[in-house]
């Protein structure tokens, strides 16, 4: 009895090769469903992230508006280049009607690349952006005007930090910090409200104050062109100073739009990758509704077309962010096209802006005003809510 129980104890002490076989394909099945899992986790996880970063600059720009007459946030970033090209590594050999990408181009990655179109901003689209108080953009240099080689890198003139996201001992990313100069980036849109504007700061800047200042009576001021009067001679000259920068500042009137024959075409329709008319239609508007900035204007109004789209870029010199030199000021990296730190990523706004001029006496007319928020692919809620999550996942979200 004791033998048998031995001999029966001895057989069965260990597990046979088919019984870890079967184990480890069991663990491997288990393991690659956890692996699919937490890889589609991950991914929706990211696509919240950008819904949500694209909704809170929605509501934040609207907010700011609210607060300051209905007005646009000035310096807004442009997504054309010094050399009047748009930003964008698509490529552009054998498609109709797409714009060559600037000669350094890290700035905006995916379908954008497809859909918008550098022109030359009608009249009266440079007058309602600038009665709404986006007077200036910011055009960033490329190639041999940027010493840095690249349009992500403008004109630093800020010292270095060290950014180390994992705390320290972990990797380090260089940082700009402090003041930047932007006095090469920064182009005032030029219309002939602008040019109004230029008029009369000429004549500040050429005005030569009383005859003796040092015997002037600053008490009682002294009444300059510009309809101020001032009380110090510091203060004058400070005033005369800035409208000399206004006089002397670079203009563009190259700006980016979005209208339903805009990007890519094939057999004069949009192309497959042009996301223009899905663009417009999440802006709350029917690509008929958009009006061309190629067209004469009356026309365009009388075809009964209800406003122009603009882009700009939203991210390192946006008045919202101070025009704070940093890398990480926009609040996620986009992952469609594997983007990192080492990139210059700005989400992007969507102006609507209006096919009339603007007049502040009657009101009649509407101002320009922000309709989405993307991410630096292009990307808005609904077309990431469609394309990335699921439909069971969209009805409970």
């Amino acid at each position: 009895m004791k033998q048998n129980h031995l001999k029966h104890t001895k057989r069965h002490a260990g597990f046979t090769l088919v019984e870890l076989l079967v184990v480890v394909a069991i663990i491997a099945v288990i393991g690659a469903g956890v692996a699919v899992t937490y890889r589609n986790l991950d991914d929706k996880a990211q696509t919240a992230m950008e819904i949500s970063d694209c909704s809170i600059l929605k509501k934040v720009i609207s907010q700011w508006s609210a607060i300051n007459d209905e007005k646009l946030p000035d310096g807004l970033d442009s997504l054309v280049a010094i050399n009047g090209d748009l930003y964008s590594t698509m490529p552009a050999d054998g498609l109709e009607g797409v714009n060559e990408p600037a000669d350094t181009s890290m700035g905006v990655l995916g379908p954008l690349g497809y859909t918008l179109a550098v022109e030359q901003a009608p009249e009266v689209v440079l007058n309602n952006l600038y009665s709404a108080g986006l007077t200036h953009v910011y055009r960033h240099l490329t190639g041999a005007d940027n010493e840095n080689g690249n349009a992500n890198d403008s004109t630093w003139e800020a010292g270095e930090i060290i950014y180390q996201p994992m705390g320290p001992g972990g990797p380090s990313i260089p940082m700009a910090s402090g003041e930047v100069d932007t006095s090469r980036t920064l182009y005032a849109l030029n219309g002939s409200t602008y040019q109004s504007s230029v008029t009369d700061a000429q004549e500040m800047a050429n005005d030569e104050g009383p005859e003796n200042p040092d015997e002037f009576d600053w008490e009682t001021g002294y009444a300059a062109p510009d309809g101020n009067t001032y009380h110090s001679l510091s203060d004058f000259t400070q005033a005369k100073e800035e409208a000399q920068k206004l006089v002397d500042a670079p203009t563009t009137d190259r700006l980016a739009f979005i209208w339903s024959g805009s990007g890519a075409t094939m057999s004069g329709a949009p192309a497959p990758m042009n996301m223009s008319n899905e663009i417009i239609t999440n802006c709350g508007y029917a690509p008929n509704e958009i009006a061309d900035p190629t067209a004469d204007v009356d026309s365009e109004i009388d075809a009964g077309k209800k406003c122009y789209l603009v882009a700009f870029g939203l991210g390192r010199f946006a008045s919202i962010y101070g025009a704070k030199s940093i890398r990480v000021d926009a609040p996620a990296y986009g992952k469609r096209l594997g983007q990192s730190t080492a990139y210059y990523n700005r989400y992007l706004v969507i102006v609507s802006v209006p096919l009339e001029a603007y007049s502040s006496m009657t009101g009649s007319v509407q101002l320009p005003a922000v309709v989405d928020v993307l991410t630096p692919q292009g990307y808005s809620v609904a077309s990431l809510r469609d394309k990335y999550i699921a439909d069971e996942e969209r009805v409970k979200d």
